[in-house]
């Protein structure tokens, strides 16, 4: 039976091995809306603004909670080893037989107090509770701004591995352009239709090309890793792209629609500026409370006994009840309080000249990225037309070539241009599209925000 047993906890640990080892070495395809939900999902800063909220809350609980009665009770057992003792006048001594003092109470004393306090009237607590509301909206802003930022990093690793990997296609179509090239004229110097000159041309953009495949192919790996460690996924794992420049191409913002005005309203710093100024004017709020009076109503009730001895079903138990109220009225607290609200003040005013400046930098921020994206859309449709220009170009130097009435050098020439094109084109796309993400953030936008 134990031997059953092993054998059946073996293929089991074996058929967990291989799960785990099939989840690591499978590859993951990717796209840009699979790779923000990973992101947001394994992002360790945003579950930790994500638990803040939930401590935040807790502590509006916790504010709350001190609008209801507070009860104790409270069991005491006083061995009175010394009893006290009361002081009797001469006059009474004498009739006690020239006894000064007398013993009080008993050597055991048993006592077991409920008693209870309920606020009626706090400022102070009243507005500690509307404080707590700010700063769950402050954490919850929080919150959305690593949101924003986290996506921001995302869209830039993975539009950088898109711009990576369509340049390294142009470059491989070059370098496949060229081989070719150098494989017709290798053919035809070996006839003896072209010189040897044109052959050592050929041989030589071949090589050129090398090195700068060597480079982009790096640049790939660069960015798989970047977008790896961004994602917060093992450095093993295999990564499909589903997607490239040109998927993005449909989704270039209508800059005609842009409120520049209007733009900044949803600015996660900004807003976490405005609740950091609500915060202080809370707080200076609640230091003026602290001059209000306080009334609270407060009870007890004492059930209690004493005797000389243990005898505990001959003990004599007596209750005891109160009833009273509480008012406290501020005085006089060597000014600390008004100086305490002058300094907030004082940070209040700091706060609304900051949020000012954030205002104007931002406002820049925004005409830049905008000025960047209108540059890059001009760009980008310059660019397809080049593109186009240079396939033909490239096609009518290649026949010109082979009949002859061209040269090598106006071969590799229109080559060039037509790599450079390619180039271009997949570098304005990628510059409008890091534009846009720019723009985004600044104006505080996230996938939900884009998609009302």
């Amino acid at each position: 039976m134990k031997r059953k047993l092993l054998k059946l906890a073996f293929v089991g640990f074996c058929f967990a091995s291989f799960s785990v080892t099939g989840q690591d070495t499978a590859t993951l395809n990717l796209d840009l809306s699979t790779a923000l939900k990973i992101a947001h999902d394994n992002n360790p800063t945003i579950k930790i603004a994500q638990m803040e909220i939930k401590r935040v809350d807790y502590s509006r609980k916790e504010a709350i909670g001190g609008l209801l009665p507070s009860l104790n009770a409270v069991g005491q057992y006083t061995d009175n080893v010394m009893k006290q003792v009361m002081f009797m006048p001469e006059s009474f001594s004498a009739l006690m037989g020239g006894q000064k003092y007398m013993e009080m109470g008993y050597k055991n004393s048993y006592a077991a107090s409920l008693s209870a306090q309920l606020p009626l009237v706090n400022f102070t607590l009243w507005q500690t509770i509307k404080n707590k509301q700010n700063d769950i909206d402050l954490v919850i802003e929080k919150a959305r701004s690593s949101s924003i930022e986290m996506t921001k990093q995302v869209k830039d690793a993975y539009f950088t591995l898109l711009l990576a990997q369509s340049s390294l296609k142009v470059i491989e179509q070059s370098y496949f352009n060229a081989l070719e090239t150098l494989k017709n004229i290798e053919n035809s110097y070996k006839q003896g239709v072209v010189s040897e000159y044109d052959y050592i041309r050929a041989q030589v953009n071949v090589n050129n090309i090398n090195p700068t495949l060597i480079n982009a192919r790096n640049g790939v790996e660069l960015a798989f890793m970047q977008l790896r460690m961004v994602l917060s996924l093992s450095a093993d794992q295999k990564i499909e792209i589903t997607e490239n420049l040109e998927s993005f191409d449909h989704s270039l913002t209508n800059l005609d629609k842009i409120d520049e005005d209007a733009s900044l309203e949803q600015n996660s710093d900004l807003r976490v500026l405005d609740y950091n100024i609500i915060g202080l004017k809370n707080q200076l709020k609640l230091i003026n409370t602290q001059h209000l009076p306080m009334l609270s109503i407060s009870g007890s009730y004492i059930y209690q006994t004493q005797a000389e001895d243990f005898h505990f079903k001959d003990y004599n138990w007596v209750g005891s009840a109160s009833l009273g109220l509480q008012l406290t009225i501020p005085l006089f607290s060597g000014m600390t309080k008004v100086n305490q609200a002058k300094q907030v003040e004082m940070s209040i005013k700091g706060l609304e000249m900051q949020r000012e400046y954030a205002k104007e930098g931002l406002a820049l921020q925004i005409r830049s990225a905008i000025n960047s994206m209108k540059a890059a859309k001009e760009q980008l449709d310059a660019n397809k037309d080049a593109i186009k220009q240079a396939e033909r170009g490239y096609e009518i130097a290649k026949v010109r070539y082979q009949v002859g009435s061209g040269t090598i050098l106006e071969l590799n020439d229109s080559e060039l241009s037509l790599t450079q094109s390619a180039l271009n084109y997949q570098q304005s796309l990628y510059n409008y599209l890091s534009a846009q993400a720019t723009l985004e953030e600044v104006m505080g936008l996230n996938e939900k925000n884009k998609a009302e």
